[in-house]
């Protein structure tokens, strides 16, 4: 796994100087740059507008006392997707841009949340039951005798 991740952290900033490269050579250096800049900075708006709107939606789910866990994961990606726009080049900024997008957000959700029931699974593919431990108690009150009354026992 660690071969992975070194290889992705080599390859990607290869690929982004190929794809600036052909880009320049397709309309211009000026236009490339313009392109870049103005990717980064739409992305970055269109961020902020998401950030908020996941950030209500969170809020509204907290107050009805549920748990956002789908609005968290839309904030993880909205993070994942502003931290790609930051990096230069046109392969992060279309990964960020994708990411923004609702649709592939929920997309990514499902797949995702597909695989982790069923890494929380147990081996036949279906939740492990609590275990269940019944027992019997009594109260015990400070001003009463050792032995409580029949009708104390719960």
């Amino acid at each position: 796994m660690g071969w992975l991740v070194l290889l992705g952290l080599i390859a990607l900033p290869v690929i982004e100087i190929a794809l600036f490269i052909k880009s320049a050579e397709a309309i211009g250096v000026l236009a490339t740059v313009v392109v870049a800049v103005l990717a980064g900075i739409g992305g970055i708006a269109l961020l902020q507008r998401q950030g908020l709107s996941t950030i209500w939606r969170a809020r509204e789910m907290m107050a009805r006392g549920e748990t956002p866990v789908a609005e968290v994961f839309d904030g993880l990606c909205l993070g994942l997707a502003g931290l790609l726009l930051v990096l230069p080049g046109f392969l992060t900024d279309a990964v960020a841009l994708l990411l923004l997008l609702p649709p592939v957000r929920a997309l990514l959700w499902r797949w995702l949340g597909g695989r982790l029931t069923n890494a929380s699974a147990d081996g036949g593919g279906r939740r492990a039951s609590p275990t269940v431990i019944e027992t019997e108690y009594r109260v015990v009150r400070p001003d009463q005798d050792e032995q409580p009354d029949r009708d104390e026992r719960r």
